[in-house]
């Protein structure tokens, strides 16, 4: 479906359910903002669409700097002939140094306007969120950022997450939240993993791999492709697999004085590639790679674990699950123990195809 035809419908759907109707040649429409801090100062960019003759649009830009985030769209407002309006934008972009420092003003100032979606997209940006929006600029295509975050959570390694997502992640005692990391390679805008956050504070970025695996362990979703490194008679290959179907399951023990926690993760594959010397017709071969992979997965994640707990980070919410099992939880405590926790990962990997003569 063209997209203009879909940009041009979700407004027309948008303002035709406001109890104030707006005429929409009387406002200026946003697309995506983004801000960024550069020498004490924050700096705000938007993406906005003109509407051209025969429904054409043209994507444009302002771009302003305040010593506040809250001062940053009414000086945006100072440079627009028409007065803009926030209730369209599907997306909120952070610059990485403006995610160090908290975004948690900006992210509180959504959450009080009625007009904001609560399905909007936020992500951080590397370097800067300008710098990611003007990509976006020159391809000319409305939401194309919002969309492509979408569409790899609906089909690919991304968990789900939104502005809802992340006010109750950010607020919850025993989760944390997370964002999409945006970058930008050889002139194309590319998802390179997930920011993780301390309530509105970013702290690390992970790659896909790594936010494949968060995501099996929170959605028990499908979708999603990842690859495992085989050697065999010091050659070394690799297995691709699309995740049909997974799910996990968590048991808590030993809750004091250090939790102990157990992740059952069943897993149904498809394989996508595999080495020559891989032969998925012999079923000893296929129980094969399923050890091979369910050990490699285990690892992973065990590795995943550490670095959380390294960063003092829950994405996995295992602090909920532990309050969930204990009279006497207390997130202050949880906080320190935390780094101590005791886990282990039993991964059970069914190869349901292979791909071949399909």
């Amino acid at each position: 479906m063209n997209p203009y035809f879909l940009f041009i419908l979700s407004l027309i759907l948008f303002l035709s359910g406001c109890s104030d109707q707006t005429i929409i040649n009387e406002i200026q429409m946003i697309d995506s903002i983004g801000y960024d801090k550069h020498e004490g100062k924050i700096i705000g960019t938007v993406i906005y669409p003109r509407f051209e003759e025969k429904g054409k649009v043209n994507l444009n830009m302002f771009h302003t700097e305040s010593d506040s985030s809250q001062d940053i769209l009414p000086r945006l407002n100072t440079k627009s002939d028409l007065p803009i309006e926030i209730g369209q934008v599907r997306l909120a972009l952070f610059g990485k140094e403006f995610a160090i420092q908290g975004i948690d003003t900006v992210v509180k100032s959504f959450e009080l306007n009625p007009k904001v979606t609560s399905r909007m997209q936020l992500a951080v940006a590397e370097p800067t969120a300008e710098t990611i929006l003007k990509s976006s600029l020159e391809l000319n295509i409305p939401f194309h950022t919002a969309h492509k975050i979408t569409q790899n959570m609906d089909n690919g390694n991304l968990p789900k997450m939104n502005l809802h997502l992340f006010l109750e992640y950010y607020y919850g005692e025993g989760r944390d939240p997370f964002l999409p990391y945006l970058i930008k390679e050889k002139n194309e805008i590319k998802i390179d993993g997930l920011a993780l956050f301390k309530r509105g504070e970013y702290i690390h970025h992970i790659n896909m791999k790594q936010s494949f695996l968060l995501k099996m362990l929170l959605d028990g979703t499908q979708n999603g492709v990842y690859k495992v490194k085989i050697n065999e008679n010091k050659t070394e290959g690799f297995i691709l697999l699309k995740n049909l179907d997974a799910k996990a399951r968590y048991t808590i023990g030993n809750i004091d004085p250090i939790p102990n926690i157990t992740i059952h993760l069943s897993m149904n594959v498809k394989i996508q590639e595999v080495p020559t010397w891989v032969h998925l017709t012999d079923n000893k071969e296929v129980q094969k790679i399923e050890k091979i992979i369910e050990d490699h997965i285990n690892k992973e994640i065990l590795q995943l674990i550490s670095l959380f707990q390294e960063y003092n980070v829950d994405p996995l919410g295992l602090g909920d699950r532990v309050r969930a099992k204990s009279r006497n939880w207390d997130y202050k405590h949880f906080q320190v123990i935390y780094p101590q926790l005791k886990k282990t990962v039993n991964t059970k990997v069914k190869i349901i195809q292979t791909g071949v003569g399909e």
